[in-house]
């Protein structure tokens, strides 16, 4: 019933396998980091839906808002 913020890819990713995530916003930025973790890799796991509520552009980053599919 509350409005949380998670951030970084690995604590994601598993709020997201667990099943306690219903909103996903991401931004996507021209910048190649080189290393990191990366928010959806996980091999072997089950898909998980999403539906694309909004997205927003500006010059230097989009915001993609999802909707988790249960």
């Amino acid at each position: 019933d509350k409005y949380v913020n998670i951030l970084g890819a690995d604590v994601g990713r598993q709020a997201l396998t667990q099943g306690l995530v219903d909103e996903l916003l991401i931004f996507i930025a021209p910048v190649l980091l080189g290393d990191g973790t990366r928010l959806f890799a996980y091999p072997g796991g089950a898909k998980i839906p999403l539906e694309r509520m909004t997205q927003s552009e500006a010059p230097l980053a989009t915001g993609v808002w999802y909707r988790v599919v249960r």
